[in-house]
C-alpha cells in the first residue's frame, strides 16, 4: 500500500510541475491573453484598482495556503485556512463586485461620466 501511495504522491507532483510548465510556457509565448488584466472593461478601458486588489489579495491567499500546506505535509490532511484570511477574500471580491455594480448602475441611472454614458448609448444603425 505504501507503494502505490508513493507512486500516487510522485504522479500528482510530476502532473502539477507539467501543469506549471505549460502555463508558463504559453504566458511567456502569449498564447494566453493577459493584456488588459488590470483594465476597467466599463469605463473606458480605465486602470481598476479593484482588480488590482483583487489579484493580490487572491495570489497572496494563495502562497500562503501552498505554504501551510508544504509546512504540513506530513501529517496527511490538508490545512484549515484561517478564517481571518476567508473574511479577507470575502470582502476583497466584495469589494470588486461592488464597484462592477456601481459602474453598472451609474450608467444605467444617468450620474456616470460622460464618457462611461456615451459607450452605454444604443447606437441607431438604422440612421434615422
Amino acid at each position: 500500500m505504501e507503494t502505490l501511495s508513493t507512486a500516487l504522491r510522485y504522479e500528482m507532483l510530476f502532473l502539477l510541475v507539467a501543469l506549471i510548465v505549460m502555463i508558463t510556457y504559453r504566458l511567456l509565448t502569449r498564447k494566453i491573453n493577459i493584456e488588459g488584466l488590470l483594465l476597467d472593461k466599463t469605463s473606458g478601458r480605465a486602470f481598476s484598482p479593484g482588480r488590482l486588489q483583487l489579484l493580490i489579495v487572491t495570489m497572496s491567499i494563495a502562497i500562503y495556503y501552498v505554504a501551510m500546506v508544504l509546512k504540513t505535509k506530513e501529517t496527511g490532511t490538508l490545512p484549515n485556512l484561517p478564517n481571518e484570511f476567508l473574511l479577507a477574500l470575502g470582502g476583497s471580491h466584495a469589494f470588486y463586485l461592488s464597484g462592477k455594480l456601481y459602474g453598472l448602475l451609474a450608467s444605467k441611472l444617468g450620474f456616470a461620466s460622460p464618457l462611461i454614458r456615451e459607450r452605454f448609448q444604443p447606437t441607431n444603425k438604422h440612421g434615422g
